[in-house]
């Protein structure tokens, strides 16, 4: 599996993703030939004739699909034009934009088409956004961010974010005793890259270990997301198995928390220590011998 271990890794991964052959007709990409990878596509407008062996994240811009995506779709204030041959193995499910010529028939898992669009928000909504005394515009702008964020990672490392749920859901504990020592460990760093700047030596120590948390705090929060979503969707029995309904699921609840004022407060910064605590484990669980029952199972299957 491809690591990545930064932000600008990520960004770097999204370019290549993108760039695969494609005949471009003024600010529209066309994609005749097959893409063997996840295709991701940021604010462009975009028209697939080949296929797509995996999944495909459009957000922003224009999609119109007249040929075959073998796993899901998932689209993000976007305008989606379905073709009359297209086929899609997965499921589609677009957030906000719009959705033209919707055929059932073609496409094998579940349609999700949650109709609104980012660009256009009601007046009235707005107001109560600004006017509220829990919740203001900014985190709701953020927890969009860190959806469309959350995404966006899953579409490049699906296995990573499987894997790293499951070490959550059978070291749930560990992970969190984890994340305590890993916040006391950020701030000593913290505090002694400080010291140390004012020596210059510490100016690209402090860059580096800040973009190492978010990293890991990005990372951390789009298994967390992951992980509520899920435990969600099963408590209620929904015959729902798409992992960008989970990590959605998991936005809503983290804005549901910060319209409470104390308790919400108090759930979020724990679920934080957990986040890093999730990321820091993933990275060093050979080290700390964190392993899912899957693993437990087949390690004892081997012996």
């Amino acid at each position: 599996m491809i690591k990545r271990t930064s932000i600008l890794s990520i960004f770097l991964i999204l370019i290549s993703v993108s760039g695969f052959p494609a005949q471009i007709d003024g600010k529209v990409k066309v994609y005749n030939k097959v893409v063997e990878n996840n295709l991701v596509s940021l604010g462009k407008n975009i028209i697939i004739n080949g296929d797509v062996e995996k999944s495909l994240i459009k957000i922003g811009g224009s999609l119109k699909l007249n040929g075959n995506v073998k796993k899901d779709v998932v689209c993000i204030s976007a305008k989606v034009e379905l073709g009359e041959d297209c086929t899609i193995d997965g499921d589609l499910i677009v957030i906000g934009g719009s959705l033209e010529g919707e055929n059932k028939n073609n496409i094998k898992g579940d349609i999700h088409n949650i109709n609104f669009s980012f660009e256009k928000i009601d007046t009235s909504l707005t107001s109560i956004v600004f006017n509220s005394k829990t919740i203001n515009l900014l985190k709701t702008l953020f927890l969009i961010l860190s959806l469309i964020v959350s995404l966006i990672i899953f579409g490049i490392i699906p296995v990573k974010v499987k894997k790293a749920e499951e070490l959550l859901c059978d070291n749930t504990l560990r992970i969190g005793s984890l994340g305590i020592l890993s916040v006391l460990a950020f701030v000593i760093f913290f505090l002694i890259s400080v010291v140390l700047s004012f020596m210059y030596i510490g100016i690209p120590i402090l860059l580096v270990l800040l973009i190492l948390l978010i990293c890991i705090l990005v990372f951390g929060r789009t298994v967390m997301y992951y992980f509520i979503g899920q435990k969600i969707i099963t408590k209620l029995n929904l015959s729902i198995f798409s992992p960008a309904i989970y990590i959605l699921i998991g936005v809503i609840i983290y804005l549901i928390l910060n319209y409470i004022p104390v308790a919400g407060f108090i759930i979020l910064k724990v679920l934080t220590v957990f986040e890093l605590g999730i990321g820091v484990g993933f990275i060093f669980r050979k080290k700390f011998n964190l392993k899912s029952i899957s693993e437990f199972v087949a390690d004892y299957g081997n012996e």
